[in-house]
């Protein structure tokens, strides 16, 4: 008779064993612990049933149907929990964050800056707009939200919170004191802060957005979950943001340095060195940045270039960009490249895409491979080049006569020649063409093979004669 598995028990001891915890120790979040690390559960129940199979040989078989119900619905209400408490729903002691009633209450405070030159701000919930201006005191004025279940709940709860201001050394330091707050209450400090414009602004939080404009100093922000808008910044930008719908960066003096996940980047008139790394599904946007750009994706595409007086756009279907100053370097997965007047080196490499190159003049050298895409190659009329270009399952079409010659060896057309003293240029396309035209000509494109009429269909007994 094959014996019963344990597992299921143990995982009702271990799930007993939390809630028991929790009405034993009222204090601890355990609901907001099972929302972030309830894979835990299917990790240790995979752990058990290979125990199981490996010590006891005889339990071995398939997943019975209650079992894979039971993972389904951990998925589910797990996902559910993580999604809610990333959209600022909590389990709590008291209850779901959502719940309750919403009460506003004015933030106002002010202090002097003498002597400081940074402001630094610890709010995790809400959002900070900070502008620089020509006076010497700090200002904030706002509101703070406090979702409770009685005025005179919430009332206390703003007393146990206030915003304060507080020098420490070289800096004052406005914290929003929200850890003070029941777990059954949440509150959020919408802030609106002038600086005087000298001064570094640094600031921490969960959520909320940010918003820094007209400030001399550096800029520094870490969060979890926010949109970030900067503007007119005399040093360097740092920012650490775990999640966003949208980053936009305008008229940056120093360098940018940004890490996360999110949607949008849009960063325009960056004078320092630009670097981003993470993973981002929406558009991205680089206008006139004056120093080299280095993008590591975590989706497959890393771009590397010297500068882009010019501008280069992205998104998950394609890359497009012109006037680009190399070296540049372009790894992508899956994605078209259109790439024009670009100037010092070319090296791009997709596995899946179609690529569009228009260097400027004078040439430079250029190594181009798609895994499987076709490669269109604009060159000036009077360019000067070592050309070889290869198609290993496609069409290889030439504009420039009998200075390139085409050779054919089986399903590979390869085009090869030299054209003045100029840089080489390599094309390599393994299922797709390859063409390589004279700028102002139209688009090359494949020959369409002629349609050949269909033979007229032979008569068949019963049908009508026409005369």
């Amino acid at each position: 008779m094959r014996r019963r598995s344990i597992t299921g028990p143990l995982m009702l001891l271990l799930i007993g064993g939390l809630f028991l915890w929790r009405n034993l120790h009222p204090e601890t979040a355990i609901f907001d612990a099972l929302a972030q690390y309830w894979p835990f559960l299917l990790i240790a129940w995979g752990l058990l049933r290979l125990i199981e199979v490996v010590i006891s040989p005889e339990r071995r078989g398939p997943i019975s149907g209650g079992a894979v119900v039971l993972v389904v619905f951990i998925c589910i209400a797990g996902s559910g929990m993580w999604e809610g408490r990333q959209h600022g729903i909590h389990f709590t002691t008291g209850g779901l964050g959502m719940f309750g009633e919403s009460y506003e209450y004015t933030v106002s405070q002010q202090a002097p800056s003498a002597g400081m030159t940074r402001v630094t701000f610890e709010n995790p919930r809400g959002s900070i707009r900070v502008t620089g201006g020509d006076g010497t005191d700090v200002v904030v004025n706002g509101r703070k939200v406090i979702r409770s279940w009685s005025r005179n709940d919430a009332d206390r709860a703003n007393g146990n919170t206030p915003v304060e201001i507080v020098p420490q050394g070289d800096r004052l330091l406005i914290r929003t004191n929200q850890d003070r707050a029941m777990d059954s209450q949440q509150i959020s400090d919408e802030l609106e802060v002038t600086v005087p414009r000298g001064m570094t602004v640094e600031a921490r939080g969960r959520t909320g957005d940010f918003e820094v404009s007209d400030v001399k100093g550096d800029v520094e922000l870490v969060t979890e979950h926010a949109d970030v808008r900067l503007a007119r910044i005399g040093g360097n930008a740092r920012l650490e943001v775990g999640r966003s719908e949208v980053v936009r960066a305008i008229d940056v003096a120093g360098k940018l340095d940004l890490n996360g996940r999110g949607s949008d980047v849009e960063l325009e008139n960056i004078q320092g060195q630009v670097t981003i790394s993470g993973s981002y599904g929406g558009t991205l946007d680089f206008k006139n940045l004056a120093k080299p750009l280095s993008f590591e994706g975590t989706r497959d595409t890393q771009l590397h270039a010297a500068a882009v007086p010019g501008r280069i756009s992205m998104d998950l279907s394609e890359v497009t960009g012109s006037g680009v100053t190399g070296p540049i370097r372009l790894t992508t997965h899956s994605r078209d490249v259109k790439l024009e007047h670009f100037t010092n080196g070319l090296e791009v490499d997709t596995q899946r895409g179609d690529l569009q190159l228009q260097p400027s003049n004078p040439m430079s050298a250029i190594d181009a491979r798609s895994g499987s895409g076709r490669i269109e190659l604009v060159l000036p009329d009077k360019a000067n080049f070592d050309l070889l270009a290869t198609a290993e399952r496609g069409e290889a079409i030439n504009d420039f006569g009998d200075t390139i010659h085409r050779e054919t060896e089986g399903r590979t057309n390869t085009l090869k020649g030299q054209v003045g003293n100029g840089p080489q240029i390599r094309l390599t396309a393994t299922r797709g063409s390859v063409s390589v035209r004279k700028e102002g000509n139209e688009s090359s494109e494949l020959p369409v093979p002629p349609k050949v009429p269909k033979p007229p269909r032979a008569p068949k007994p019963g049908d009508e004669v026409k005369m």
